[in-house]
């Protein structure tokens, strides 16, 4: 045990990594917040949208009135604050008020906005988790290497660093064991009745270039391609390093192609960050945008 604890003590990860994946969330809270309309998506009246009314749903939200930054004010002027929020935690500056701030602003979203995706839950999800990552990096800049070193913060960060990996891990199982439990799954059409749905599948000009393969034997493949995926990535959390970092290209191609058949732009960025956290333990993608100095983790 001893040992182990000196090892998480001078692992860090506190590198470029976490500008990049902080850099993401940002990017897509400022998406979500800028280009839709806030009387539908937060619309507590439920006079516009009846097909979204939830029984009883305004009660859900008026105990965290005091805490939600568009339930404290004006949401014109809360969309203001969080837009500044977001750009600070691109700057990558101060990350330990920033995460703060960071974490204020996605909880705000998430608990105020009725309409929700999946992006919008992992976003709020993976703020949190980043806190104890966050709050013990000492960098005045998250763009910027440090040199090694050993502190009690590192092992608060790796432990989190864990939970992160638990959240991407159970995420993919269980997208895997719902789909399991579904006819369409097993019998490998279901790619085919998601892409052709009339109204929440692919736009009329892919269709047609889908059913080259939806309406062949091939759809087999590609829906049990996707549910091989899923289970593999799950076990993405037992994998070394150097074979976990060869499923994140083929992970972020599967989301890119959930993109052009059913938008969700929002949680792709999302999932993205989850992603490099998830898969990318030796900070690759780090290195080659940001070259490591001689002295930091990533330098030689």
């Amino acid at each position: 045990m001893r040992h182990f604890l000196a090892y998480l003590k001078c692992r860090s990860i506190h590198t470029p990594k976490l500008a990049i994946v902080r850099l993401l969330l940002a990017v897509g809270m400022l998406l979500t917040i800028l280009n839709n309309d806030f009387s539908i998506i937060a619309n507590h009246e439920y006079t516009r949208l009846p097909e979204y009314t939830i029984r009883h749903a305004p009660q859900r939200y008026r105990p965290f009135q005091s805490i939600d930054l568009f339930m404290m004010m004006d949401p014109g002027t809360a969309r203001i604050i969080v837009t500044v929020i977001l750009f600070a935690v691109m700057t990558g500056l101060l990350p330990r008020l920033t995460a703060i701030l960071h974490a204020w602003a996605s909880f705000s979203i998430y608990n105020y906005f009725i309409i929700q995706n999946g992006g919008d839950h992992l976003t709020f999800a993976l703020s949190l988790l980043l806190l104890p990552i966050c709050l013990t990096d000492r960098r005045l800049n998250q763009w910027q290497w440090k040199e090694y070193d050993s502190s009690a913060g590192n092992i608060v960060s790796n432990i989190a660093t864990v939970a992160i990996w638990l959240q991407a891990s159970w995420m993919y199982f269980d997208a895997f064991i719902s789909k399991i439990q579904t006819k369409q799954w097993l019998n490998g059409t279901a790619v085919f009745y998601y892409t052709s749905h009339y109204k929440l599948g692919a736009p009329d000009w892919l269709k047609q270039i889908n059913e080259l393969i939806t309406k062949t034997q091939l759809v087999r493949v590609v829906s049990w391609g996707a549910l091989l995926l899923e289970f593999v990535l799950a076990l993405c959390i037992f994998f070394p390093s150097r074979v976990k970092i060869k499923f994140l290209l083929p992970a972020l191609l599967f989301h890119f192609l959930i993109i052009i058949n059913f938008g969700l732009i929002t949680f792709f960025i999302a999932i993205t960050a989850l992603l490099i956290l998830y898969l990318d333990d030796e900070d690759v993608i780090a290195k080659k945008l940001i070259k490591p100095t001689p002295t930091s983790p990533g330098g030689s």
